[in-house]
């Protein structure tokens, strides 16, 4: 019996031997996964903190760690939260996973019922992890950034620290900053702005610190020749520069865009990224009638004679009143547009423009150019008709007067809604107003013209139609 005990007792010994050898061989292979994956942000390990990465019971440890790596890569993340934070608590340094994914895990977390209770505690220890990360493997302006936006969104009445720490973070990421921080650190002071928290100085000091670094990525990966990686990453900063304008679009004043900008302008007047951006954020702020918007358009265009370019000097030289030269650049970027839908919206804005401006004749001439891109288009017709219209007082100077004039302005309504439906009620209306002008019965007939008859507009018009006439 002793025999057989002594037999049980080893076997016992051996099982838990062996389970706790697969249990690490399992944690050690995964260990050794995130190494790899995460090998890229060439964090470093504080070996003092580290030391006793097993914990106090390693073969608990081991078991933990089984089962979290199990759920993690499920992707079931709620499921390994108690794993996780065993983990978190008794051996942090056993996977760069812990730290690394612990806020994903816990935002994760936030979401479910049960959790709610303890938001505040769980956002707590969300932010921790980010110092235990930093305490562990380094990189400590890089993770402060993600610890400053999850503050400013989980903890509102710390926004005040966050934006410090996003300060921080920047100030010791410089140029390696990542592309989504600067516009979460706008963000975060937007609101404690609305929150008359921050002054509006205040907030264009964090615009003044972004926007080089903003302009600096733009410039490293918008280059030609570039990866497809790396201009997927110029991609994004194009993308948060965007989104910066458009959150700031409402505090932005021309005088403090300027300011901004300018004293960089003599560094950067052969830097193309550099002046499209700026062009772009001048022209968001509302600035094309400015003298330094004009500048920067006017070299942008002498070193990279583009569509966009070009566009940018037809509006500046338009808002200063200058509409020849306007006239110029639009018919340039018309020439120099990518695609034939480009050229099709410069050509309609072209006959807008001219509309605005009483220059009938050049209306037609522009319609006329973004007909012969698109036959159907009912937006060219209607400006056509509405040029027409426009000259019935100078051009209806035949037998049937204005009302001749308003006859092919209706033909050309009615065209607009035969090929497109978009302008369909458009055109109906414009039809219903000006048919009501058409000549009387008594007046063309005394005139020796009847309904049917073929008639035609001279003037600038130069158009043939068939007479309707009204009661």
């Amino acid at each position: 019996m002793v025999y057989k005990k002594e037999i049980s007792i080893k076997r016992n010994k051996m099982k838990k031997y062996l389970l706790f050898m697969l249990m690490a061989f399992v944690g050690i292979t995964a260990f050794a996964q995130d190494e790899d994956s995460d090998s890229k942000e060439e964090d470093r390990i504080d070996n003092s903190a580290c030391d006793n990465k097993w914990g106090k019971d390693s073969v608990e440890t081991a078991k933990q760690l089984s089962l979290f790596n199990q759920y993690y890569q499920e992707k079931k993340y709620v499921e390994s939260f108690p794993y996780w934070k065993y983990l978190i608590e008794n051996a942090p340094c056993i996977q760069k996973r812990i730290t690394f994914s612990g806020p994903y895990i816990i935002k994760k977390v936030l979401r479910v019922g049960e959790y709610k209770p303890r938001f505040s505690g769980l956002v707590d220890t969300l932010l921790m992890v980010h110092d235990m990360r930093i305490a562990f493997f380094g990189n400590e302006g890089y993770v402060l950034g993600k610890k400053a936006d999850d503050m400013a969104k989980l903890a509102p009445a710390r926004r005040a620290e966050a934006l410090e720490v996003f300060n921080k973070s920047i100030t010791l990421q410089g140029d390696n900053t990542a592309y989504d921080i600067p516009q979460d650190y706008i963000y975060a002071g937007i609101k404690e702005l609305k929150k008359e928290k921050l002054s509006m100085d205040s907030l264009f000091m964090i615009l003044d610190m972004v926007t080089p670094i903003i302009d600096a990525n733009i410039a490293k990966y918008t280059a030609p020749g570039l990866s497809a990686k790396d201009s997927a990453k110029g991609l994004k900063w194009v993308k948060t520069q965007d989104g910066i304008i458009g959150m700031m679009k409402p505090y932005l004043d021309c005088d403090r865009l300027r300011d901004l900008k300018e004293p960089a302008y003599a560094a950067n007047k052969g830097n193309v990224a550099w002046l499209k951006s700026t062009v772009k954020l001048l022209d968001r702020g509302g600035c094309e009638s400015k003298p330094f918007y004009l500048k920067c358009s006017e070299v942008l265009f002498g070193l990279e004679p583009t569509s966009d370019a070009a566009l940018s000097l037809a509006k500046a030289f338009g808002k200063q009143g200058d509409d020849a030269k306007a006239v110029i650049y639009y018919t340039k970027a018309a020439d120099l547009a990518p695609d034939d839908n480009a050229k099709y919206d410069i050509w309609i804005k072209l006959a807008k423009t001219a509309k605005n401006n009483g220059q009938y004749a050049t209306v037609r001439d522009y319609a006329r150019k973004a007909l012969a891109i698109n036959p159907n288009s009912g937006e060219a017709y209607i400006l056509i008709g509405d040029a027409y219209a426009a000259s019935a007082t100078s051009c209806g100077t035949g037998d049937l007067g204005r009302g001749g004039v308003y006859l092919v302005a209706v033909d050309k309504y009615a065209k607009a809604k035969s090929v497109d439906g978009s302008v369909a009620e458009d055109a109906q209306g414009k039809i219903n107003k000006y048919a009501a002008y058409f000549p009387n019965k008594e007046e063309a007939f005394f005139k020796g013209i009847n309904a049917g008859d073929p008639y035609r507009v001279g003037c600038w018009i130069g158009e043939s139609t068939t007479v309707r006439v009204g009661g």
